[in-house]
């Protein structure tokens, strides 16, 4: 059996039967083991892969290993965060970034919100990114995106110029495929004309939901190709139903049930087993980040791995 990391033995001794079922019996493509298995099985299954991977396992030590704390780096390097869809709008979901601001405060760095649409246009959004990026001081800047600023962080990588200047980026929840929410919604006529009113109302385009599309020749598909020492790491959370908190999430992940494992904002855990980096996966947390204990010492001892990586 795959060894567990201890946060995830300590705060989830109930789910120890399902973790030990996954590993024994649940061989073959994501897919096949939610055919086969059903969707607990299948996420638990998923959570495991990702945590055994050999580069994610060196970077988890680096987590959570008191002996192994990670230093961050004596240069402090100049931080961006893109933050996620409809900040403004809704700060409660965590998308303005204030709690990641206050973790990389405490560690002594400053990050600058870097001023996007609330909800933008991916390409117009990518060009308020390379536009900061342009501005970075000899040593490089590093990039903190949440959720939707996932897709507008690949579009603006796209730029191999805005590539040279970035020094290593992190992505919390992710949309880094799309989403097949915004296909759910448009195979719903009445609720994605209720969906276009609203944006219309609150000045947005619904061509910018349409960017979100989970689409493998879509806007929020290519991956940029990152020089080695740039880290790319995304913190991704891997839940079951009974571990959701946020009602958003409860209501997202029951959506996406029929697909497979998700993380109730959006994120299919399939893609992100293909996804280029380093995964930290989080057992028991939503696309939210928001699951039923006190979340921010992970996420310091996170964002401190990185950081040295960034070094």
């Amino acid at each position: 059996m795959i060894p567990l990391p201890a946060p995830w033995a300590e705060r989830f001794p109930e789910d120890l039967p399902l973790f030990s079922q996954a590993a024994t019996g649940s061989a073959g493509a994501p897919s096949d083991v939610f055919r086969r298995r059903g969707l607990a099985v299948a996420t638990a299954a998923c959570a495991l892969r990702l945590h055994a991977r050999p580069e994610n396992l060196a970077f988890h030590q680096k987590v959570w290993d008191p002996a192994d704390a990670a230093v961050t780096s004596t240069v402090c390097p100049r931080l961006g965060l893109v933050p996620g869809a409809f900040y403004r709008e809704h700060p409660g979901t965590g998308a303005d970034g204030a709690r990641i601001l206050r973790i990389l405060k405490s560690l002594g760095h400053e990050a600058e919100l870097i001023p996007i649409p609330s909800f933008g246009r991916t390409a117009d959004t990518a060009g308020v990114i390379r536009d900061w990026l342009a501005r970075s001081p000899p040593e490089g800047s590093v990039l903190v995106s949440l959720s939707k600023g996932a897709c507008d962080v690949k579009a603006a990588l796209a730029d191999p110029v805005s590539v040279r200047h970035l020094r290593g980026w992190i992505s919390l929840s992710g949309l880094g495929s799309g989403t097949p929410l915004v296909q759910w919604l448009r195979r719903r006529p009445w609720r994605w004309a209720g969906i276009w009113l609203i944006l219309r109302l609150r000045g947005h385009s619904i061509a910018a939901l349409r960017d979100l599309e989970h689409d493998p020749d879509g806007v929020c598909a290519p991956w940029p190709t990152l020089p080695p020492g740039r880290p790319l790491v995304h913190v991704q959370g891997i839940p079951l139903p009974h571990h959701l908190h946020h009602p958003w999430a409860r209501r997202g992940h029951r959506r996406l049930a029929p697909l497979g494992p998700n993380d109730g904002g959006g994120v299919l855990l399939a893609d992100v087993e293909r996804w280029p980096g380093i995964v930290h996966p989080v057992w028991g947390a939503d696309h939210y980040l928001q699951p039923g204990w006190p979340l921010e010492a992970e996420l310091t001892r996170v964002f401190q791995a990185f950081l040295h990586r960034c070094g």
